[in-house]
């Protein structure tokens, strides 16, 4: 089964914050950012990164069997999977997600793998992993291997570690 196409588009997923609950106490400040040594931006720690949307991929095969993955970044990250990417992948083996991950680092070696073209490739694998699980009717936990854990434990980041804790 070969991909029939490969597109990237930006998505609006803002959505209203719960209300926390009565127990939850807010540190004094926001979290460090990359703008930190700069007192304009204290309390503007969101000032540090760009306005552009999330970005939602959608690599789909001939049967019409379609795979998502999602990053961030959509303005920029959409151009490099649309202009560059897709040509290069369409037609090509939906189940060969290695390969693929392969041929994107190799394609934006004149740019770097860092940086949007690391949102980039991470997009377009997580569609191509999706969409190799809906085609082998298996969950992606199981073609990376099968359950390694019997518990994962959760990762949060910031000041409120009361409050992440009520909520499991």
């Amino acid at each position: 089964m070969n991909i029939k196409s490969i597109r990237a588009f930006p998505i609006d997923l803002t959505r209203k914050r719960k209300k926390r609950p009565a127990s939850y106490k807010r540190q004094n400040r926001e979290p460090a950012g990359p703008l930190e040594r700069y007192s304009k931006y204290h309390a503007q720690r969101s000032a540090a990164g760009p306005p552009w949307q999330t970005l939602a991929c959608l690599a789909e095969a001939q049967d019409g069997t379609w795979g998502l993955g999602l990053s961030s970044n959509a303005g920029p990250v959409a151009a490099i999977i649309n202009d560059h990417f897709a040509p290069q992948l369409q037609g090509q083996h939906a189940l060969a997600t290695e390969r693929h991950f392969d041929v994107m680092r190799r394609l934006v070696a004149s740019y770097g793998p860092q940086g949007l073209s690391s949102f980039a490739i991470s997009a377009v694998d997580l569609a191509l992993w999706d969409l190799k699980g809906k085609l082998l009717q298996r969950p992606v936990y199981e073609l990376l291997g099968g359950p390694q854990k019997d518990r994962i434990f959760c990762y949060a980041t910031g000041f409120d570690l009361e409050w992440y804790l009520e909520l499991g």
